[in-house]
């Protein structure tokens, strides 16, 4: 299983020949849909890092989302590099393509670290609630982001290269992949998904008083996109390292597609769940992006009014 070539960087399906040579109409139409959705939502992750590092004030949830930002950006960056350094005919230098392949992967390995700690930590802060306003450390949201990257950096470095130079190449390969398949099919997906539906309890109680917060709603979305679109793409290649098989072009190409519209969706998830459809134009957004995401400050608010009644209560008694 090569993977010196230009077009399967993402996939692991190249060879040393010209990509668009090699595959259907079919499957080129896959990858430049993939490049269009990836552009798209370029401009809608950078769109969402303008206004949270620009014109919101940051708070601890925001820090989340705008490191999973980064990591769609980088995402669909690379898989709009992967496809348009396909088309030269002379091909491209073979460190460009381990740069591509390993920012990809770095990529989408933190995005999934990071959507599970943002499900985690919503749920935390309904179970534990007075705890979480009042004894969480104040850089936690900083300091989790920092260990994800470099988690995913490791996993990354160790799926890329640790196999390159050995004569067992194939075995070391399904017994990396088969190491990191564990971490995530075994304990970041679960992670999400309990916490995830930890959430929608929640809501489904919210809902029979109340709206539910937006910010709920929005970690839902995106974690059910996320599980849906992207997740089969780190499951196709695990499946193809594991067992030595060799996956249909496209297959793969369509797995991937879906994983960029998953990482096209989050910033109109955000938009569209958190615009009221009066405001027009850039102010829009922000009012959109501050009815998601600046919602904690009411939360804190009732729980300081809170902790101060039950002060006063204990004190008259």
């Amino acid at each position: 299983m090569n993977e010196h070539n230009t077009t399967a960087i993402l996939t692991s399906n190249w060879t040393r020949t010209t990509f668009f040579d090699d595959f259907s109409p079919l499957e080129i139409s896959l990858l430049f849909l993939s490049v269009i959705i990836a552009v798209l939502g370029t401009i809608g992750n950078g769109i969402v890092l303008y206004f949270l590092s620009f014109k919101i004030k940051r708070n601890k949830f925001i820090v989340y989302i705008l490191n999973l930002a980064v990591a769609d950006l980088l995402f669909l960056l690379c898989v709009i590099a992967a496809v348009l350094l396909s088309l030269p005919r002379n091909g491209i230098h073979l460190i460009y393509v381990k740069i591509i392949a390993f920012s990809h992967r770095l990529a989408y390995n933190t995005g999934l670290y990071l959507l599970t700690a943002i499900s985690l930590e919503r749920c935390l802060s309904i179970l534990y609630p007075l705890w979480y306003h009042f004894k969480r450390p104040k850089h936690q949201s900083a300091i989790v982001c920092t260990i994800l990257w470099t988690l995913s950096s490791l996993v990354t470095g160790i799926e890329s290269f640790l196999c390159l130079p050995l004569k067992w190449y194939l075995l070391c390969l399904k017994s990396v992949f088969l190491s990191t398949g564990v971490i995530t099919f075994l304990f970041f997906t679960p992670l999400m998904v309990l916490s995830s539906m930890t959430l929608l309890i929640k809501i489904q109680r919210t809902s029979q008083h109340r709206h539910p917060p937006k910010l709920y709603l929005v970690i839902m979305v995106t974690v059910l996109i996320f599980l849906i679109f992207a997740l089969p793409f780190k499951l196709l290649l695990t499946i193809m390292y594991i067992c030595y098989i060799h996956l249909p072009n496209r297959l793969m190409f369509s797995a991937l597609l879906f994983s960029v519209i998953s990482s096209t969706a989050n910033p109109f998830v955000y938009f569209l769940i958190g615009s009221s459809g009066k405001q027009r134009g850039r102010a829009s957004i922000k009012v959109a992006l501050q009815r998601v995401f600046i919602y904690e400050k009411d939360e804190e608010m009732t729980l300081n009014s809170n902790r101060a009644n039950t002060n006063v209560l204990s004190f008259n008694v």
